[in-house]
């Protein structure tokens, strides 16, 4: 802090003990980079700025992002952010967007704004190097967000409201609420803009802001914000605890992914943890965070537990391409963004005595040795199959679906959303061959070996994003 500054005792006082424990607290209080503060023009915002400037002692950059929702007026609070960063001496970014026209599909104007506005102070983040992003939520937004959520219905986490730091994101004025930031302002005979659209009680929060929290004080108990805050804070030490758990018992199940799967739990390791339901429901979601994939709903998420503690064969959609399949072994999320196809590839080792080809995801090269093997190797990624140099000699690539009617062999320890795409080489009917588990075989005695092929098979796999 620049104690140069001519800041009000009272603000030292009543404000700067926690602004400042809150920056220790979210990790950027002694921070050497620059913050970029995203303001708004609002109350909030524009407290958050001054708290920034005045009490912390590094280099904040001003962003403004002017969504175009509510023309003339969103330019005015534009200008009125460029006027105040430039009397505060900050560098001064905006970007201008015509949110309605931006929207995705399903996607409301608020969660439009929402997304270019973070898109946009994540990017002016970057090109400032900056550490951080820090936002203007307030103990307000916190209550507001808890009840929201409820009305609507949630679980424990939506009880958290707005986590106080995330990655890169900050939020100094969370232990702040409404009151205290317009008495910062009026104190600081400093001016706001007011956004009409927080005035409207067509919106759902709005609603909770303007009708139900203050019925709440007035008719229930006028310390309520206070109590649900408090809930809050306590929602997000038992989150903790519960991603903490299921982060450990995720790595005791994760195994080294099969072809097409993202992950891959060990099922006889799961039967012998036997996890509560709540837990294995836990643990799917930190799975399901890990991976960024759609959040379940509480319905389709207990139908999944459900599945994994009593069926044994099954797959689930979740998402688009993203399955999550189950046998007596593994539970795995499969990822079918590759179209998986019966082929049967046959080579003429005469006329191709050495080659490569993509098949099913599989990149796989094979070249002929002339020279004499005692002994068949199988490999996990490559083998050398023998062959008598007299006949014609084919190398078939068929899948281990297609495999059975051939070798004879079920191949059990694949998993079966598997075998439509995993290879088996087969060499003139006499010697084959399984990538990955290194087994293999003589289908009938042949000739005495004089020559060999070698065959390398490596899975790419398909990164999901």
């Amino acid at each position: 802090m620049d104690t140069s500054k001519s800041i009000p005792k009272w603000v030292m006082k009543e404000y700067y003990p926690r602004f400042r424990d809150t920056g220790i607290r979210q990790d950027w209080w002694n921070e050497t980079n620059p913050i970029v503060a995203g303001i708004s023009g609002g109350p909030d915002s524009i407290a958050l700025l001054w708290l920034l400037v005045n009490l912390w002692r590094g280099k904040v950059i001003v962003a403004h992002f002017e969504h175009g929702i509510r023309g003339k007026e969103s330019l005015d609070d534009a200008l009125f952010v460029r006027d105040l960063a430039s009397k505060m001496e900050c560098p001064f970014f905006m970007e201008r967007a015509p949110v309605p026209e931006l929207r995705q599909k399903g996607e409301s104007v608020e969660e439009a704004a929402r997304r270019l506005r973070y898109a946009f102070l994540e990017k002016v983040r970057k090109e400032n190097k900056a550490s951080y992003v820090a936002v203007g939520h307030h103990k307000d937004d916190l209550v507001e967000t808890v009840l929201f959520n409820i009305i609507r219905g949630t679980g424990i986490r939506g009880i958290q409201g707005i986590p106080e730091k995330r990655g890169y994101i900050i939020r100094p004025l969370i232990e702040f609420d409404r009151s205290e930031i317009i008495k910062l302002l009026n104190g600081l005979k400093m001016s706001w803009r007011v956004d009409s659209t927080n005035l409207e009680v067509d919106y759902a929060r709005n609603k909770i802001r303007l009708h139900l929290i203050p019925l709440l004080e007035k008719e229930y108990n006028p310390r309520v914000k206070e109590h649900i805050a408090t809930l809050s804070r306590q929602a997000v030490g038992i989150v903790s605890q519960l991603e903490a758990q299921a982060e450990k018992i995720n790595n005791l199940l994760r195994r080294k992914p099969l072809p097409y799967t993202i992950i891959t739990w060990d099922r006889k390791v799961l039967e012998t943890l036997e996890l509560p339901s709540q837990q294995l429901a836990e643990c799917i979601r930190k799975q399901q965070r890990d991976l960024s994939l759609t959040t379940l709903s509480s319905n389709r998420t207990e139908l999944l537990v459900k599945l994994v503690r009593e069926s044994l064969n099954w797959r689930f959609q979740w998402e688009d391409k993203i399955e999550v399949c189950a046998d007596k072994d593994f539970i795995a999320w499969v990822n079918w963004d590759m179209n998986v196809k019966s082929i049967n590839t046959s080579i003429d080792l005469g006329s191709q005595p050495s080659g490569s080809l993509f098949w099913n995801g599989w990149n796989i090269s094979w070249k002929r040795l002339n020279r004499r093997f005692q002994t068949p190797k199988f490999g996990s990624h490559q083998c050398r199959l023998l062959f008598d140099d007299k006949d014609d000699v084919f190398l078939r690539i068929i899948s281990a679906k297609n495999a059975r009617k051939i070798l004879g062999q079920t191949f059990d320890f694949m998993p079966w959303w598997s075998k439509q795409g995993w290879p088996i080489f087969i060499l003139s009917c006499k010697m084959w061959w399984v990538p990955l588990h290194g087994k293999g075989g003589e289908r009938r005695a042949g000739s005495r070996s004089l020559d060999a092929i070698q065959i390398k098979a490596q899975y790419k796999r398909s990164e999901r994003m």
